[in-house]
């Protein structure tokens, strides 16, 4: 179902025109849509969205590309090309949607970029590595990546891309991903940053328990409270179930001096 083109900069392209109607079915894009593609290449997945969508912004880091698309689609109303960096690219803060083949190399950082910006886009359909859309969606276990997605998006795997189709056969399983924006967030706004810096610092401490990660902004009678109440066993962060780490944010966001606080977002 896939092209499989390196260019300069490590991105995969699609080549079946069929494939890219089959996706572009599945996902909830429509004639009154603004859509992000995010390293559009040689414009095989703009040239099926500009037929479906009201608008088109395909950004794209190579300047040959670039070039390429822009005499391609020379004349096309609906589509606005832009040259630059996703990550150092601004997000529309008017209602949107992303369609993208992204860069498997940069996908983390595609995402937390997305997760950061001031206005969330409505639904996302991304190919991704196997691994990656797993890590996303917790399939397997959960994630740093999964928990601080989880209280935006509706994550969900829709399915694999078989490699056969690529025209040079991946070494890894590809899949098709959506991400579904709630509509009541179980995060506040104005909470996001102090859930990201708390769920980071869990994960990374890299301590034998999740609890154990927190000891130093946890008093012992906080942590021991909060493992009856909460019910939590020695598990490591992974372990812990997505609702689970929502309210442990929640508890400790309620009990935390402000040292505490200094401490998981320095």
């Amino acid at each position: 179902m896939v092209y499989h083109q390196k260019d300069s900069l490590g991105q995969n392209f699609i080549k079946y025109r069929g494939l890219v109607s089959e996706l572009i079915a599945e996902a909830d894009i429509s004639e009154t849509d603004t859509v992000i593609e995010i390293g559009p290449g040689k414009g095989i997945i703009t040239q099926a969205l500009i037929k479906t969508a009201n608008k088109v912004v395909a950004i794209e880091k190579d300047k040959l590309l670039v070039a390429e698309l822009i005499k391609k689609f020379e004349g096309v109303k609906n589509l606005e090309i832009v040259e630059g960096d996703i990550l150092t690219t601004s997000l529309p803060d008017s209602e949107y949607k992303i369609f993208s083949n992204i860069p498997f190399s940069i996908t983390s950082e595609i995402m937390a970029h997305v997760l950061q910006s001031k206005v969330l886009p409505t639904s996302m359909y991304l190919i991704m590595q196997q691994e990656t859309a797993e890590k996303f969606s917790g399939a397997r276990c959960e994630s740093l990546s999964s928990v601080l997605t989880k209280p935006f998006f509706e994550v969900k795997i829709l399915g694999e891309i078989d490699r056969t189709n690529f025209t040079q056969k991946p070494q890894v399983h590809i899949m098709f991903t959506s991400f579904k924006r709630r509509e009541h967030p179980f995060i506040k706004e104005e909470d996001k940053k102090l859930f990201r810096d708390f769920v980071s610092y869990g994960f990374t401490k890299w301590q034998p328990t999740v609890m154990e990660s927190y000891k130093k902004v946890m008093t012992f009678d906080q942590i021991k409270n909060i493992k009856k109440m909460l019910k939590i066993g020695e598990v490591k962060p992974s372990e812990l179930s997505f609702d689970k780490w929502l309210l442990l944010f929640k508890t400790w966001d309620k009990i935390a001096n402000v040292k505490q606080r200094k401490e998981v977002t320095r």
